[in-house]
């Protein structure tokens, strides 16, 4: 499994597993397995821990909701996507990961969930 958030033309971000679809050597488009579509609301306002020069780090809590992307669809493997309908893929962080495949595997149905 290769689980990765995409970010797609529409704004969408999505977190699946993601498989190339190639034409010879090019990559036309992507598979995507069990794709949900995240929405992040603030849980807080943020606060700010460290100021230096230029820079601030603050601390957060955001709530994270999964919805099924393209919900009406049969089938939820092997969906695929154009590869100019994307704009990133990039490797989630491990806690986004852990959360995902709980929800996939049907362990956390709960929306929200809150990560700080």
């Amino acid at each position: 499994m290769s689980v990765n958030l995409v970010v797609l033309k529409s704004g969408e971000e999505l977190i699946t597993d993601v498989r190339e679809i190639k034409s010879g050597e090019e990559v036309v488009g992507y598979y995507f397995d069990d794709p949900l579509r995240l929405n992040f609301n603030p849980e807080q306002e943020p606060e700010i821990l460290q100021e230096g020069e230029n820079t601030l780090k603050y601390n957060s809590k955001i709530s994270i909701t999964f919805f099924p992307w393209v919900p009406f669809a049969a089938q939820r493997k092997n969906i695929p996507c154009s590869a100019d309908w994307i704009v990133t893929i990039v490797q989630p962080q491990e806690k986004l990961i852990k959360l995902y495949e709980e929800r996939i595997n049907g362990q956390n149905n709960q929306n929200p969930t809150v990560i700080n």
